[in-house]
């Protein structure tokens, strides 16, 4: 039994498809446009500026892809506008099942914690609007090492926190470069595939493949 889990946190405990309900100014249709693209954006310009070695915290990288975004829609606009568009970074919805696994694990005597890309000004207000906060020990940002995940030295924040061996701990995320980043590292990895898709194989496998955070649990359960 793993005695820490670890959870990334944008489209694992939280959908990242809610960005578009604080986008009440557009239509359906391009809200959804509006929404993928900036995220796809926010993760090309993290990757570069890994690469780069040109760090930004997440919250401006991700002001900067949204300001991409709206130039790509051709819609105007100024900085008060990113920054109350910026405001659905900090309302996500969470997945239906994160409340009642976060609290089963907690219950299993499971130490839980996330460790993302988002900074602090980012992840705590969505924690502490969320409520999930009760239910997560650990809030680890890579902007404590100013190196985005996958890079080696963003998930040996999770060692410097939690001092334990790395086959003792569960690293979970739905996105499949984040998984062979941890895998990479040497931990277990369990990949959320919620979209039904294909795993990008890039020489590492995940330990484990569920749709969802209740399969996660059951997978537990049988292999205590």
């Amino acid at each position: 039994m793993y005695k820490a889990i670890i959870f990334d946190v944008y489209g694992t405990l939280f959908d990242m498809s809610s960005l578009k309900k604080g986008m009440t100014q557009f239509d359906d249709e391009q809200a959804t446009s509006i929404s993928k693209l900036w995220r796809k954006t926010q993760l090309n310009h993290m990757f570069l500026k890994q690469i780069m070695q040109r760090y930004i915290s997440f919250d401006e990288l991700t002001k900067e892809a949204l300001r991409y975004t709206m130039d790509e829609h051709k819609i105007q606009y100024d900085r008060e506008d990113i920054n109350r568009l910026f405001d659905a970074f900090l309302n996500l919805e969470y997945f239906y099942e994160v409340p009642k696994i976060l609290a089963q694990l907690n219950n299993m005597n499971i130490d839980v914690g996330i460790l993302s890309n988002g900074n602090d000004n980012m992840l705590r207000p969505l924690i502490d609007n969320s409520e999930l906060g009760e239910n997560i020990n650990t809030v680890m940002s890579v902007n404590e090492i100013k190196q985005y995940k996958p890079s080696p030295a963003s998930y040996a924040l999770i060692l410097k926190y939690h001092h334990l061996k790395r086959e003792e701990i569960l690293f979970v995320s739905s996105n499949s470069w984040d998984v062979t980043g941890a895998t990479n590292f040497g931990f277990d990895t369990a990949w959320v595939n919620r979209q039904n898709g294909h795993f990008d194989y890039n020489g590492q496998n995940p330990t484990i493949t569920v749709n969802n955070l209740n399969e996660l649990i059951n997978w537990l359960e049988m292999n205590k």
